[in-house]
């Protein structure tokens, strides 16, 4: 990473790539609370920020069956660890979640962490699958109760809003 002569880092390829999610973005979500039964389906928006030229923030909103939820996610690239990082917290839970990764040879930004599960009341492992293109993204969550027992949590589709 250069610095200019101010001495500010300047932006990396990973840090310019998280500034394609900026922009408003409808988000059709899909959550799996049980797997014997079809998801719930809700609509979304995301707003999403830079903060200068290393970081992003999203504001995502939704209705899901009558409670409005609203959520807070911030992206960059720490240079020092070679890896992407984010957190996240939403109005639905007092939780804080912090997640790492990379871009996997596919294209798709793998971030994972341990965080708590307000279900099962322990810390298991999330991982976090998105696709970035110019006009759509997908999200998938994941939570890894054990190697055998993995379970996706939610699906988010989103289209960039005109």
């Amino acid at each position: 990473m250069t610095e200019n002569p101010a001495g500010i880092p300047e932006p990396s390829e990973q840090h310019e790539k998280l500034l394609e999610k900026v922009g408003e973005w409808k988000v059709a979500c899909k959550y799996f609370m049980n797997p014997a039964e079809a998801p719930i389906e809700a609509e979304g928006t995301d707003h999403v920020e830079a903060i200068g030229s290393f970081w992003t923030t999203g504001v995502f909103s939704c209705e899901v069956m009558g409670n409005p939820i609203k959520g807070l996610a911030t992206t960059g690239y720490d240079p020092k660890k070679g890896k992407y990082v984010s957190t996240w917290q939403d109005s639905s839970n007092p939780y804080f979640f912090y997640f790492e990764g990379d871009v996997t040879q596919e294209g798709e930004l793998v971030m994972e962490g341990d965080n708590f599960d307000p279900m099962s009341g322990k810390v298991v492992k999330y991982r976090s699958v998105e696709k970035i293109g110019k006009d759509e993204r997908t999200l998938e969550l994941f939570i890894e109760y054990s190697k055998d027992n993995v379970i996706k949590i939610l699906e988010y589709e989103y289209t960039r809003a005109e």
